[in-house]
């Protein structure tokens, strides 16, 4: 494709009825099809100038367009021909003639127009396939072989189709893959469908997966203790095709308003990292997790060092561009299964599964490096960026462990700012003695 100043020079040839959006025919096209507007020795100009690198972009766009191509050399010869005509008649001066070259330029138009574009334009269902993103996935759960195949062949062209044999088998594909929705049947063995429902909605992890289900039973009473045991909706067997695409797509997109307004109500506005509600919640999760399965949890937190000067001298937008380049920083370094957020002011704090007091230490090491070598710009001014860090790692036996966590890692962000700031400092929590004094790091 061509670059940047080739696009800039042409740029000025599309109208903007002609919607050019990059297709590399829009600038040949409008020069021809505005022909008869242009004064004399401009229609020239401006075709001498577009027209090779137009075809040439067409050809190198897709080594796959050069067989077709090849096939449009003489539509392509007739159409240099005819320009060639064209810009000796505007040369010329020849009102007639220039009348006559127009003409025959609008039909050449058209020609080129239909033969070209379909090298130039996706197919309807690739466009529609990309606009619509990644296909939602969809778990359907039920005991008899036959009626998971005809669910999944009626939802397979629009979505990722997982299947399980019971309630028992739903719950692990569940937590293993968190499918977008679940179509579940009522009665099955091992675990029917109400319990596996009552698990998955007293799961953490889990809890907001919608579930529709999907049964033979149309009794007023079944229904009415599926929906208040948290089912999104019920769909009585035997079902329409158009019905249960209906119901799904209906459900997809409400699941994901819903997701998006509660990603929104989380989410710091200025950092794009999880607010300090969203702290809150996760960090009951991963305690409560860690705990169970005997799993190191560690806890980092952050704040940043003389933010109060860049207030002060620049004005507080300087001051929250600081912040959001120290979030920035701390994002990218952040694993799939770590959890940021900003914890008030210029306050950081991260949650990091599977993790111990060493390894959040590192982590805590690169990001504080990482920030001594940012610089941001404000004003033509250089901002120098720097924070100070505590880590903790959990005690699982503490018994108000979440709380004792996150006072450890405090405890040990304010050893480090007294030790001199833009470093990091580890407390590490004992079971009987509570946390002790942060270790000094050399």
């Amino acid at each position: 494709m061509s670059d940047a100043s080739q696009d800039d020079d042409r740029a000025p040839l599309a109208s903007p009825e002609d919607g050019a959006g990059g297709d590399p025919l829009a600038p040949l096209l409008a020069a021809l099809l505005h022909a008869a507007g242009l004064p004399p020795g401009e229609l020239a100009h401006r075709l001498r100038e577009v027209l090779p690198p137009a075809i040439a972009e067409i050809a190198e766009s897709n080594l796959g367009l050069r067989a077709a191509l090849h096939r449009r050399e003489a539509l392509v010869a007739a159409a240099a021909e005819e320009l060639r005509a064209a810009a000796e008649a505007v040369e010329g001066g020849n009102g007639g003639g220039r009348e006559a070259a127009a003409a025959r330029l609008r039909r050449l138009a058209d020609d080129l127009d239909r033969a070209l574009r379909p090298l130039a334009e996706p197919e309807p269902e690739a466009t529609t396939a990309a606009a619509a993103g990644p296909r939602p996935r969809v778990l359907v759960v039920d005991d008899e072989e036959d009626a998971r195949t005809v669910l999944a062949e009626v939802l397979a062209p629009e979505c990722e189709v997982l299947t399980a044999a019971d309630g028992e088998e739903a719950i692990g594909v569940t937590r293993r893959e968190h499918p977008d929705l679940v179509l579940m049947d009522l009665f099955m063995p091992r675990l029917d469908g109400l319990q596996a429902l009552q698990r998955i909605r007293a799961d953490a992890e889990i809890g907001d997966v919608p579930v529709i289900f999907v049964s033979a039973r149309g009794e007023d009473s079944v229904k009415a203790r599926a929906l208040d045991l948290g089912a999104v909706d019920y769909l009585q067997k035997p079902f329409s095709e158009r019905e249960l695409r209906a119901r799904v797509e209906r459900t997809l997109r409400l699941s994901r308003s819903q997701s998006a307004l509660r990603e929104l109500a989380q989410t710091d506005p200025l950092t794009g990292l999880a607010n300090l509600r969203a702290f809150r919640t996760r960090l009951a999760d991963e305690v409560k997790r860690a705990r169970r399965y005997r799993t190191p949890l560690t806890c980092v937190m952050a704040d940043m060092d003389h933010l109060k000067p860049v207030n002060d001298e620049l004005g507080h937008s300087a001051g929250d561009r600081a912040i959001a380049a120290v979030a920035a920083v701390i994002r990218a370094e952040l694993r799939e299964t770590d959890f940021g957020a900003r914890y008030g002011g210029d306050e950081f704090v991260l949650l990091l599964p599977h993790t111990d007091g060493d390894e959040g230490r590192v982590l805590a090491e690169r990001i504080c490096h990482r920030l001594r070598e940012t610089v941001l710009e404000v004003s033509g001014r250089r901002v120098p960026l720097g924070a100070s860090f505590g880590v903790a790692c959990l005690d699982h036996d503490a018994s108000d462990a979440a709380e004792a966590l996150v006072r450890a890692a405090d405890a040990a962000l304010y050893s480090a700012k007294r030790a001199g700031r833009g470093r990091v400092e580890v407390a590490f929590v004992e079971a009987e003695h509570g946390p002790h004094a942060p270790a000094e790091l050399p």
